[in-house]
């Protein structure tokens, strides 16, 4: 068992007494923005069912007016995909927001601990402080290891926003294949494949926008921390 002075006792203590009162000013930029984008991402999810109903009715559509509709018909599958791959992705996406967001607190105590344990070690100069030392050599080590794995996370995130917006890119060749495949049925049923085109277009917006926000959050907080 560590043997700290009363000096050193009496000093940690402080660090106990005023943890409630820090945390509550604690700058945890990454935090914020990772809840942010959960929260984004969690509409995206409402977003794809969207694309996903679309497409159902798109395709039902396509079954009662027959061979003029065929290619539509094709059509549906990919809109389908598109609004799974969508999915899967702002899934993942949120996974890696929840933890990151979790390990940004984990990662904002222990700096918080390092501050205290230095301030507790200048305020007991001329004590036995190797005990104390060897704890905050010990939470330094953890520190760094945090913050990369933590960085990490935050590549990730990032990365698969990029490749979510990509994705998206899909959605507007769809949309004006959908419409180019309309002008071949007969002018009744028109107005069906349209709307789908123009609600393939819409949603696929709604969402680029959603990924466009998290990623400039990102790069505003990475100029920030430069």
């Amino acid at each position: 068992m560590a043997n700290y002075t009363c000096s050193t006792v009496k000093q940690i203590s402080h660090f106990v007494d005023g943890w409630q009162m820090e945390q509550k000013h604690f700058k945890r930029p990454y935090y914020v923005i990772v809840a942010q984008v959960a929260a984004e991402l969690n509409n995206t999810l409402s977003s794809c069912r969207e694309i996903n109903l679309t497409a159902s009715n798109a395709q039902a559509a396509s079954s009662r007016i027959g061979n003029a509709a065929m290619g539509f018909k094709v059509l549906t599958h990919f809109i389908d995909e598109l609004a799974s791959d969508t999915q899967k992705a702002a899934r993942d996406i949120n996974k890696l927001a929840r933890q990151a967001s979790m390990f940004a607190t984990t990662t904002a105590r222990t700096q918080m601990a390092l501050e205290r344990f230095e301030l507790a070690r200048s305020k007991a100069a001329g004590a036995d402080m190797t005990s104390l030392s060897q704890t905050i050599s010990q939470t330094e080590d953890n520190y760094q290891q945090q913050q990369q794995a933590f960085k990490g996370m935050i590549g990730q995130i990032q990365s698969k926003l990029d490749d979510l917006k990509k994705t998206l890119r899909t959605a507007n060749a769809l949309a004006s294949v959908c419409r180019i495949e309309a002008c071949r049925v007969d002018a009744s049923n028109q107005n069906t494949f349209i709307g789908v085109a123009d609600k393939v277009d819409e949603v696929a917006e709604a969402i680029r926008q959603r990924v466009d926000a998290a990623i400039t959050l990102f790069t505003a907080t990475d100029k920030d921390a430069a």
